[in-house]
């Protein structure tokens, strides 16, 4: 009789597998399942028998579970008339021989969460990444970032600047106070260049004002103080007149207010493309 075989190779105890036997002569397609309810073992349970044709060759399979460790020999059973018998299966156990006798056999490896290298290589690669930002910043980053900070702001203050204009000139139209609003722009325009040129424009007279001149080497790029200094005084002499302000007047200020902001913010993107135009063709 052919040579019967186990599957899987290795069974332990209390694991269910099938016992495979060739069965040479027998052909055809189909299975034929056999009522294992007489086959009994006080130490082998019996789950299923079938017979499975093939084409190839047919099969006796024999599902079971075993609770004794070793060389079980399954009980004698007929199928279709043929009796089998001395069917052994071998069954390892659970335990394994240690220096102090049996112990418990070697957990199995863990099995790793899908995405969890990448999640690890991820997070090591950020740390090194925020290290060397780190290192950066400290010894060579500061100026630079001082610089981008400079830059924001200066480009933070022409954007409120201009975006006060325009609610100014809403209010004008809705029959806002025009001294009122000159005080308005006084005030916020010395503010605004007070925090532009780091100069205390703020406690400078008309005349003072009209003195700034431009930095050397500065970034900041004012126009030149002549013009400040007549749009200070004559807005001053508008307010302090004692006579009726109109609205054209005061259109006439806020458009010159306009004017100076454009051209201001001109100047930073001309100077920001020149920047980076020497950065990225150094001579």
């Amino acid at each position: 009789m052919p040579e019967a075989y186990m599957v899987p190779s290795k069974v332990y105890v209390g694991d269910r597998a099938s016992l495979m036997l060739p069965l040479p002569g027998i052909a055809g397609n189909g299975n034929i399942e056999i009522n294992p309810g007489y086959i009994s073992s006080p130490d082998i349970d019996i789950h299923h028998v079938t017979i499975e044709r093939r084409p190839t060759g047919s099969f006796l399979k024999i599902e079971f579970s075993a609770y004794t460790p070793g060389i079980l020999e399954l009980p004698p059973f007929d199928v279709a008339g043929k009796i089998f018998s001395g069917l052994t299966v071998e069954i390892s156990s659970i335990l394994e021989s240690g220096e102090s006798g049996m112990v418990l056999s070697g957990p199995a490896l863990p099995l790793a969460i899908p995405g969890t290298s990448l999640l690890i290589y991820g997070t090591i690669s950020s740390g090194i990444l925020l290290m060397l930002l780190t290192i950066w910043v400290l010894f060579r980053g500061r100026a630079q970032m001082k610089g981008w900070l400079a830059v924001w702001k200066r480009r933070w203050l022409l954007v409120s600047m201009l975006d006060m204009e325009k609610r100014l000139r809403k209010a004008l139209a809705k029959g806002a106070v025009c001294r009122k609003i000159l005080d308005v722009i006084s005030t916020e325009f010395r503010n605004f260049l007070a925090c532009f040129t780091g100069e205390n424009c703020r406690a400078m007279t008309a005349v003072e004002i009209g003195r700034l001149k431009n930095r050397e080497g500065s970034e900041v790029s004012v126009p030149d103080g002549e013009f400040l200094g007549k749009f200070f005084s004559r807005c001053d002499d508008i307010r302090f007149s004692g006579a009726e302000i109109s609205g054209d007047e005061t259109l006439a200020v806020l458009g010159d207010l306009r004017g100076f902001l454009t051209e201001m913010s001109r100047s930073m993107q001309k100077k920001a493309a020149q920047g980076k135009s020497i950065r990225e063709n150094p001579a």
